[in-house]
């Protein structure tokens, strides 16, 4: 068995680590230079919120957003002295007792900023080295890693740490590479880390908050830390200057491994030289195959991975039952190297293919958790149900490795999947139909990509014509070139509608001032009173109030927040505008103001856009205007003939 880790920054943009056995890849890390890397940083923080209802506070420590720190992180050091004087000392305080507002406080980035997450924080700091863990203000010493399981040896490693002498309150915890280590290795190491934390007190005291008080090693100096082992036979460098790194860590650390140390000299790239690239790929890869013929698939979400396994092609073996066994048995070593690659954290539940013989159920799960044994992150694995599903639970180390190497898909985002262009098509079409059936629209516009447009003038040129036929409009099919397949608009043009001004008022207003002399020239003549025939005869001859008919101003409302150049459509306006799905719309977002109007249009709670309370045609135009005249000699005309 041959094993190998290989460095390459050769890019500056990004750094790899990988660790090879026998030309598979066991574990790989990456780390771009644009995301930076803050897990197990130390920062002077301030307390910026307390939240009694979670029981934790928000710290600013420099970061993009506040960090979030529970109760359970916060070390009885840092209590108020109400907290701290307080007799009932088997209550739990709150954290409303423990932290004020603007108070300063240590802490350590225990995980990274996820999504809209804050980076969680805690003030229990811990300071790794090679082969010890320091752990200041803690009680707990002797302490030994679960990967070493041999009884003897722990019983030795504690003997060992408690001749170290250490400090009362400063915990240590044995790492992994610290088995068969003597007395003098583990005291080096516990005296560089007790410097170092003597540095970082010192350092906090005197600079203010927030400020970065203790930074992590680079990728490089951090995997040779925690992954190099002696079992691991080279290491070799693509850089130089890293080499050079790399060679005086070893050679302060462990000296006796300092000549495994390599320079990487030629002139193909380290990772396809050792035929790495392909495997790495596949990490990226939705589908993992496997040697037998079987695959599995791997679907992550955020807080759960579901792991399918098929059989796929395996049909060696003689029946179903061994078929199964054997494709599960792979799987299952496949499932826990993915999950150290990938770095998968939370819950994960494996869909095993069904097996109906129990021993072969328990030789699965055996397999199993033999596999995740070398993994580094605390791993729980439960039982195979009835149902074939087996649930385990790992922790999450660092960011996965698909963070800042991909990028959410614009035109799926981030679902996999985009409409047909069929369905796309029709669906546009019910649209259209939709709003035409109101009969206000003169005009569609709709964008659409190339594609739905094609197919709509193409397969649906009888049912967009049957349409502007029978609603006497006109619909405008455009395609964008460069439109993505799910997203379209569409602007509707509302027909100019006449609207009626009743003038009757101001009839009324100019009767009343003709009516005195009306009544007294009938009073000076003894003329009979009409008749109901006759006086309906004169109330047709009365001239009828004139009409004005006012033209609605042509404007446009913008919908999805950007205003839409003003359209010259002859006595219509642009009234609304709809857009894809993709596009959501801002629902109770105001509208700008348009010109000429006193406020700004609004939104339905639906996404629709609210018709305005139409107040202008109101107000008397200048055509209504000058034509008062003309029905008042009209009027007067018509008064005096009756009179006579």
């Amino acid at each position: 068995m041959k094993k190998k880790m290989l460095i390459n920054v050769a890019d500056e943009e990004e750094s790899r680590v990988a660790i090879m056995e026998d030309g598979i890849l066991e574990e790989f890390t990456i780390e771009v230079a644009s995301r930076e890397q803050i897990k197990g940083n130390i920062y002077n923080g301030i307390v910026v919120k307390v939240e009694p209802s979670l029981q934790a506070a928000f710290v600013d420590y420099g970061g993009n957003r506040h960090g979030f720190l529970p109760m359970g992180e916060i070390h009885e050091s840092w209590y108020a002295g109400d907290a701290t004087s307080s007799g009932d000392r088997e209550r739990r305080p709150r954290i409303q007792d423990v932290l004020r507002r603007n108070q300063k406080i240590l802490v350590q980035v225990a995980k990274e900023e996820l999504g809209n997450k804050g980076a969680s924080l805690t003030t229990y700091i811990s300071l790794p080295g090679r082969y010890l863990v320091l752990m200041p203000a803690s009680d707990s010493s002797g302490g030994i890693s679960r990967k070493i399981e041999d009884e003897e040896e722990r019983k030795k490693l504690k003997e060992t740490i408690a001749q170290l002498n250490p400090p009362p309150d400063i915990g240590i915890i044995v790492r992994t590479a610290g088995l068969n280590r003597n007395k003098t290795e583990l005291q080096r190491d516990l005296t560089y880390l007790q410097r170092l934390w003597s540095s970082i007190l010192e350092k906090s005291k005197q600079s203010p908050a927030p400020a970065l008080i203790y930074q992590e090693h680079d990728l490089v100096i951090r995997s040779i830390r925690d992954y190099f082992t002696p079992d691991i036979q080279e290491v070799q460098v693509d850089n130089r200057d890293v080499y050079r790194r790399a060679r005086d860590f070893f050679q302060a650390v462990m000296p006796r491994y300092q000549s495994r140390v390599k320079l990487y000299r030629d002139k193909a790239p380290i990772f396809a030289r050792y035929e790495l690239e392909n495997q790495i790929e596949a990490i990226y890869s939705h589908k993992v195959e496997l040697k037998s013929g079987g695959s599995i698939v791997i679907d992550q979400t955020e807080a759960l991975v579901a792991i399918d396994v098929n059989s796929g092609r395996a049909t060696r073996e003689k029946g179903i039952e061994e078929t199964a066994y054997k494709t599960n048995m792979e799987a299952a070593q496949e499932v826990a190297r993915q999950l150290r690659l990938r770095d998968m954290g939370g819950l994960i539940v494996i869909d095993f293919i069904d097996m109906r013989n129990i021993k072969h159920i328990q030789e699965i799960e055996k397999a199993l958790r033999q596999a995740v044994k070398r993994d580094k992150a605390r791993t729980q694995v439960a039982r195979i149900s009835q149902f074939g599903l087996l649930e385990l639970s790992r922790q999450r180390l660092k960011p996965t490795i698909l963070e800042g190497n991909y990028l959410h898909c614009p035109h799926c985002e981030g679902t996999g999947m985009v409409k047909s262009t069929v369905s796309l098509a029709l669906s546009v079409l019910r649209r259209i139909r939709a709003e035409v059936t109101t009969e206000t629209v003169a005009a569609v516009k709709a964008i659409l990509p190339m594609d739905v447009a094609t197919y709509l003038q193409n397969n649906k040129r009888k049912e967009i014509s049957a349409l502007e036929e029978h609603y006497n409009l006109t619909i405008q099919l455009l395609g964008d070139p460069a439109g993505r397949q799910s997203e379209y608009d569409l602007e509707f043009v509302r027909r100019a509608v006449p609207v009626a001004v009743d003038l009757a008022p101001v009839e009324k207003s100019r009767r009343r001032e003709t009516a005195p002399t009306v009544a007294k020239s009938t009073s000076s003549t003894s003329s009979p009173r009409p008749s109901r025939g006759e006086r309906d005869e004169a109330k047709e001859r009365r001239p009828k109030p004139a009409i004005a008919v006012a033209e609605p101003p042509v404007e446009s409302i913008a919908v999805n927040g950007e205003a839409i150049p003003v359209l010259a459509v002859a006595r219509g306006r642009v009234f609304w505008r709809l857009a894809a799905a993709t596009r959501r719309l801002e629902v109770g977002q105001a509208t700008p103001a348009r010109s000429g109007s006193a406020s700004g249009g609004r939104r339905h709670p639906g996404g629709r856009v609210m018709r305005r309370t139409r107040t202008w045609w109101r107000r008397r135009s200048a055509s209504s205007q000058n034509a008062e005249p003309a029905v008042n000699a009209e009027a007067s005309k018509t008064t005096g003939s009756s009179s006579s």
